[in-house]
């Protein structure tokens, strides 16, 4: 079913033409990403090819790196994990990752055009007030969280001129990478790595404090029936453990779906095997997922 123009924010349907302003701030003015962590990852990425960006969808910023040229029909999307959102049980000011795993990933990807967006606070210095600190704890996967994800994509997409979207995302970014697959049209494949599926269950075996105004990608879970998908776990992941992509599984009759072990934990050596599973699972996925109709 086709969503509307529009995206709810706060209760309200706020048209897409909205959005249409809000592209690629480069590294310039006061809305800028900073910090010695962007200036690190933002020189890092230089080399690999990649172009800071900013995307502002208020009260929102997000930061992004992004290599590619208009004319490719295929843009894939690589949405970081939750970062430093919570430590030891309390919620920090600042939720920019330690180690970027979702950059790191996106670095080894071929494709022609790819997408990096980080998550609400991250390298935003300006945006750690208490008023932002839900957006990285129990409002991680709030329906305004994921409508400024998805309008960036929108305005992206339109620059490059792409038809399709494949989206990627580690650990609370595979959630919002379900969400977005769950509203969008033109999602072509969804990879998720330590994705994090199901809130409720998490919490639940986990033991963990209820997300609260979050969204639960397991509630949809139907939609995606036939949408081509992978979903990577760690065997000795005891975050998110890979009994959660079992469990989501068994929600939906899936056509289209695979689960893959990997040898590791939450974080560690993911980067090192991605060039690996990109050519086992995720590139035979987008090609099977191309070769389908939207």
């Amino acid at each position: 079913m086709r969503r509307p123009q529009g995206h709810p924010i706060n209760g309200l349907l706020v048209p897409w033409r909205r959005y249409a302003w809000l592209f690629l701030v480069l590294l310039a003015g006061c809305a800028a990403p900073g910090g010695q962590a962007w200036l690190h990852l933002s020189q890092k990425a230089r080399d690999n090819g990649f172009k800071p960006v900013n995307f502002s969808s208020t009260p929102f910023l997000l930061a992004g790196l992004l290599k590619g040229q208009p004319g490719a029909d295929d843009l894939v999307v690589y949405l970081e994990g939750d970062g430093r959102g919570v430590v030891r049980g309390h919620v920090t000011q600042d939720p920019t990752p330690g180690q970027p795993l979702s950059y790191e990933l996106a670095e080894s990807d071929p494709a022609p055009a790819v997408l990096y967006l980080a998550r609400i606070g991250q390298y935003q210095p300006t945006q750690t007030g208490p008023e932002f600190q839900p957006y990285w704890s129990e409002k991680r996967l709030a329906e305004e969280a994921v409508a400024a994800a998805d309008s960036a994509i929108d305005e992206v997409k339109r620059r490059l001129e792409a038809r399709r979207i494949h989206l990627v995302g580690y650990s609370g970014g595979g959630g919002l990478a379900t969400l977005l697959a769950q509203r969008r049209t033109d999602v072509a494949s969804l990879v998720t790595v330590a994705g994090l599926l199901d809130t409720q269950w998490w919490v639940r075996e986990k033991n963990y404090h209820p997300l609260t105004g979050s969204l639960n990608p397991a509630d949809q879970a139907a939609s995606l029936t036939d949408l081509p998908q992978v979903h990577f776990y760690g065997a000795f992941d005891y975050i998110i453990p890979g009994a959660m992509s079992g469990h989501f599984q068994s929600l939906a009759p899936f056509t289209r779906f695979q689960r893959v072990e990997v040898q590791t934990n939450h974080w560690k050596n993911w980067a090192e095997w991605w060039p690996d599973l990109l050519k086992m699972h995720v590139l035979p996925l987008r090609s099977l997922a191309v070769a389908q109709p939207l």
